[in-house]
């Protein structure tokens, strides 16, 4: 029980680094306008409206990797019923993916990307740490 709950504190923790590191160098490629402030719920709105298909592909690739990495620790760490914890720890990204979409306007196909990628990528996770040891996808 120990194990399991450092497995998904671990990939909280480490899905979370993995979207902010990525959203990082996605705001590198694609920065907001000089002397923008992200403090202003107005100006945010402005700015989702006019945003580039690009940086929504980059914060939607930071979702993907954050799913992927966190399943990713959850099978390295947890012997008990990897793919039941990473489904709890992609469904909790997507909690929290919900009140992102709902603080901010954002395109509709956005919408059910986003909601949709952190379950898939975080068993994604689990299958690729079950290849990589040569034993194949985990039963769940």
């Amino acid at each position: 029980m120990l194990r399991s709950s450092l497995a998904v504190t671990g990939a909280f923790v480490v899905g979370l680094v993995v979207m902010t590191v990525t959203q990082m160098a996605n705001m590198a490629l694609f920065p907001p306008p000089p002397g923008f402030d992200f403090n202003d719920p107005d100006a945010l709105a402005k700015l989702m409206a006019v945003i580039p298909l690009g940086a929504l592909l980059g914060v939607e690739l930071s979702y993907a990797l954050a799913g992927l990495a966190a399943g990713a620790v959850v099978a390295a760490i947890s012997k008990w019923k990897p793919m039941v914890l990473a489904s709890i720890v992609g469904g909790a990204f997507t909690l929290a993916g919900f009140a992102n979409l709902a603080s901010l306007p954002h395109p509709l196909w956005f919408a059910v990307l986003s909601t949709a990628t952190y379950v898939p990528a975080a068993l994604a996770g689990v299958w690729v740490v079950g290849w990589w040891r040569g034993r194949g996808a985990p039963t769940p």
